[in-house]
């Protein structure tokens, strides 16, 4: 039988059991928060820049997303959403330069309830040492924007993208977007009753 000097021994081990289980508990129900993102973008190469979009989005962060595209930035939207109605009443144009874009983009992640952006670079294959410009055709995005806890709307399709190269102070060989040519509208769906949209007529929504 332990005596009460054995008692006192044992209770800083019972103590340090007893935070230990539950240290484990709340890692098990409160899991770590993700990271911050990127404060200094990886802009190396054309893929790196859908990435970092990809990132800009998924953590709300303008800053990114203006550093991956240039000044002279066009986005066109797909010919099939041209002169519809989001639900907020604006008319979609064929385009939009680079300010309305990110304002609309701005705008999306200080409302919008969840925003889950995916973009595949699987096919964007690599540009030459010696080229200024770079295409990438039919790449794979899929957007999924939460309005509250229920409502949202999913875009699921492919667009198209053009870079262009700048140098850096370093003398390196950096690139963003110049064009954007959404077609998200081509491969419609409705998975998990989602309102089936685009990404053109998301980000018209936060116009």
């Amino acid at each position: 039988m332990l005596g009460s000097q054995d008692i006192r021994k044992l209770i800083p081990a019972i103590v340090a059991a007893l935070l230990i289980a539950a240290t484990a508990c709340d890692e098990m129900y409160d899991p770590p928060p993700p990271p911050p993102p990127p404060r200094w973008p990886d802009l190396t190469s054309p893929a790196n820049v859908l990435r970092t979009v990809e990132a800009s989005f998924n953590y709300r962060d303008i800053d990114l997303l203006i550093k991956s595209i240039s000044t002279n930035f066009v986005f066109y939207f797909d010919p099939r959403d041209v002169g519809q109605t989001p639900p907020n009443n604006y008319v979609i144009s064929g385009s939009w330069p680079d300010e309305w874009f990110w304002n609309a983009a701005h705008n999306m992640f200080n409302k919008a309830y969840t925003i889950d952006l995916s973009i595949s670079t699987n096919g964007v294959g690599e540009a030459e040492p010696e080229e200024n410009t770079y295409r990438a055709d039919n790449i794979d995005l899929a957007l999924l924007v939460m309005v509250d806890e229920l409502n949202g709307y999913v875009a699921d399709g492919y667009c198209n993208f053009e870079f262009e190269s700048y140098p850096t102070k370093e003398g390196k060989k950096h690139w963003r977007i110049t064009n954007w040519w959404d077609r998200t509208s081509e491969l419609n769906g409705k998975p998990n009753g989602l309102t089936p949209s685009s990404l053109g007529r998301i980000l018209a929504m936060y116009r």
